[in-house]
């Protein structure tokens, strides 16, 4: 039989490499990818049909035939190139029952039902930890093993993905490829894109089951959560405060080390976060981007903005949970919770007397003075 597949493979320069490999699906059983045959190659791969035999055959040869007319990218496969059209058309035919949110693909709308099920059928064997994809359990292991094959020539940093990866390289070239068709601003990613219409749309698709407060990005409701468990993983070795997210514990350590790595160089105030500087240089711009839609008022920075917005809506989401009593702001809660703990920790200076919030000692040292 290889003596006759010889034959075949002989006939002359115009039998293409696909049509060789049609002519040797009539010689076996079952259609074979035959690269190792002539290629001393350690990879040997059955397939049904002919058809997926030519579009496997495409993993060594690199033939991406079926080109976007919008925007020239090109894919290996037909239905590839049909569910990239829906980025140009908008078409998201996949509805998820639950919450009405679509997607292009129905394996994405799969993987987001998982968000409303609980199920998350990927485990790490060194950890235990769950996963809702399998690509997502695979990138986690590197965790452990400390993999980073992928590094940029250009400053030696590694990656543990590729997708990581190309998204970092745009940092040094500048791409950015995905543009908001309603007002023009471009970003590296397209999951960045995704969640910069929802400023436009009003989208908040992230719905908290306890007080059903919605969101529109899922690291706001990660966080919103937090108020409900009372959940404050990140703890400070230094004096044993807990915060629930990582970067909150990244600033709070500036008071330990006084370090302050971002500043002005208008003024030279220095800042221990990179969007604080950002709103403070708007003290000299004067500019105020975030506009109230109810009564125009404008603001220099997006937490302002959302604090004077529960004016309007009367919203309360920061509860107490010794007394039940709701209030509009973090930190007027914050300050309420240390009337039930007796804490006074902000001491005025001039007299020693104590007080619960910051601006109470403030007063307290102007009187005194």
């Amino acid at each position: 039989m290889l003596e006759n597949f010889a034959l075949v493979t002989s006939v002359g320069k115009s039998v293409t490499l696909i049509q060789t490999l049609v002519f040797a699906h009539l010689l076996f059983p079952r259609s074979r990818c035959l690269f190792n045959l002539y290629e001393n190659r350690k990879h040997e791969k059955n397939l049904h049909d002919v058809d997926s035999l030519g579009q496997h055959q495409r993993v060594h040869t690199g033939e991406r035939p079926y080109e976007c007319r919008e925007c020239r990218k090109s894919f290996k496969e037909r239905r590839a190139l049909i569910v990239h059209h829906r980025v140009h058309t908008g078409e998201r035919p996949y509805e998820c029952r639950d919450c009405a949110k679509s997607f292009t693909q129905r394996i994405s709308l799969i993987v987001h039902q998982r968000v409303h099920t609980g199920e998350r059928p990927y485990e790490c064997t060194d950890c235990g930890k769950f996963f809702t994809q399998l690509h997502v359990l695979k990138e986690h292991r590197k965790v452990h093993t400390g993999e980073s094959p992928f590094e940029c020539r250009e400053c030696r940093k590694s990656f543990k993905t590729r997708i990581a990866f190309i998204v970092h390289q745009r940092d040094h070239t500048g791409e950015r490829p995905y543009e908001c068709r309603d007002c023009g601003k471009s970003f590296k990613e397209s999951k960045a894109l995704v969640a910069h219409k929802r400023v436009h749309t009003g989208e908040r698709p992230y719905e908290c089951r306890e007080c059903g407060k919605s969101f529109k990005y899922i690291s706001d409701i990660n966080k919103h959560r937090k108020i409900h468990t009372g959940e404050r993983p990140y703890e400070c070795r230094d004096c044993g405060i807990s915060f629930k997210e990582r970067h909150d514990l990244v600033i709070h350590k500036t008071v330990h080390t006084g370090k302050r790595a971002h500043e002005c160089r208008v003024c030279g105030k220095s800042f221990k976060r990179g969007r604080d500087l950002t709103e403070h240089q708007r003290v000299h711009s004067g500019e105020r981007p975030y506009e109230c839609r109810e009564c125009g008022k404008s603001f220099k920075g997006r937490s302002a903005l959302r604090s004077h917005q529960r004016v309007h809506s009367a919203e309360r989401p920061y509860v107490c949970t010794e007394c039940g009593k709701s209030f509009k702001h973090v930190s007027v809660v914050t300050v309420h919770r240390k009337v039930h703990t007796g804490e006074r920790p902000y001491k005025c200076r001039e007299c020693g007397k104590s007080f619960k919030g910051r601006s109470e000692s403030k007063y307290s040292v102007i009187s005194c003075s």
